[in-house]
């Protein structure tokens, strides 16, 4: 029992390290500041740069949300169960992945009706 309190301690610090990383890459206005260019192409690269920006502030977001829930899974007792078929999710798993609510057969699962919904975009389920 120590074994397993121990090692979701250090999934807690692991936590709280990525949840800090991350707080640091969301503080991306700037990126979104559009430049009003008259060459056609300076406007497209200008485009393609803040879709970018955008891509990456969506991911960043989505990212430190699935942190915050797993370090309140942590505190609630509920860390390491599937929020779907609420089976036990596999140790390595957490080790590799600590921030995912999904065991791996549901995850699959995720993966594929995300593939086939298109555009639609869905939050970080990992």
């Amino acid at each position: 029992m120590k074994s397993k309190k121990r090692e979701q301690e250090k999934i807690q610090q692991k936590l709280h390290r990525k949840l800090a990383e991350l707080q640091g890459s969301t503080s991306r206005k700037d990126d979104l500041i559009a430049e009003r260019l008259s060459d056609p192409v300076d406007q497209m690269q200008s485009r393609a740069d803040l879709d970018l920006a955008v891509t990456t502030i969506n991911t960043s977001f989505e990212m430190r949300r699935a942190v915050e829930t797993a370090l309140n899974l942590i505190e609630t007792g509920k860390y390491g169960i599937c929020s779907e078929c609420d089976e036990d999710i596999n140790p390595k798993r957490l080790q590799a992945v600590p921030w995912t609510t999904l065991c791996i057969v549901c995850q699959e699962m995720y993966d594929l009706e995300s593939q086939f919904a298109g555009d639609d975009p869905k939050p970080i389920r990992v």
